[in-house]
């Protein structure tokens, strides 16, 4: 007589986990399970939903881009700056801005040198207000970095010194502009006349 068949036991289903281990299901808390099941459905409509907004917004910037390319050809220029404009009957603005991200060169290091040439040349009754500016703008944060804000905010004060005006022209030649960031904005008109921003952030709405 032949041996019969026997039965395979039946697979095991698994998950894998943060550290790449194949865990038994039957083991898995069910809550954790689902977990698993609204965080992964949740996730895949997120990704669906970020290639389409990413698309649609490639769409509009290149929509834009050609209304301002189209505007400056009129003059036989070309586009460059911040923009504004509004549908015809003013219920709808656009607004686009472009910000600069900058770092300093070395030359900072040689302003910074002739401003502590100033401090120390300035009498101990000049003011004590402007010098605790001076010297909390080349203060660095936790990461070791000055505010940028800080140090190109020393250029608007009138001083006389020719150290001081040596140090701001210093400081000037130390600026890079490392990159350029486009926003856009669109904005609707309320009741009232106002422009209220329209809100793509997840969070604001």
């Amino acid at each position: 007589m032949g041996k019969k068949p026997t039965d395979k036991p039946p697979i095991e289903r698994t998950k894998i986990d943060s550290q790449g281990r194949a865990i038994p299901v039957s083991v898995i808390r069910p809550e954790m399970l689902k977990q698993d099941t609204v965080v992964n459905r949740t996730l895949d409509r997120v990704k669906r939903l970020h290639k389409r907004i990413k698309a649609d917004k490639i769409k509009l910037y290149d929509e834009i881009q050609d209304y301002l390319e189209y505007i400056a050809k009129q003059s036989d220029l070309t586009w460059k700056g911040n923009a504004g404009f509004t549908s015809f009957d003013g219920k709808y603005k656009i607004e686009i801005r472009f910000k600069e991200r900058i770092e300093f060169g070395l030359e900072l290091q040689l302003a910074k040198q002739k401003i502590d040439e100033c401090l120390k040349d300035w009498s101990a009754d000049s003011n004590a207000n402007l010098q605790a500016i001076i010297n909390e703008a080349f203060q660095v944060d936790k990461k070791g970095e000055i505010a940028k804000h800080r140090i190109l905010a020393l250029r608007k004060y009138n001083i006389k010194d020719i150290k001081w005006k040596e140090a701001m022209e210093l400081i000037d030649k130390a600026i890079r502009v490392v990159s350029t960031k486009q926003y856009v904005s669109f904005y609707e008109r309320d009741e009232h006349g106002e422009y209220k921003q329209i809100i793509l952030n997840f969070t604001a709405l």
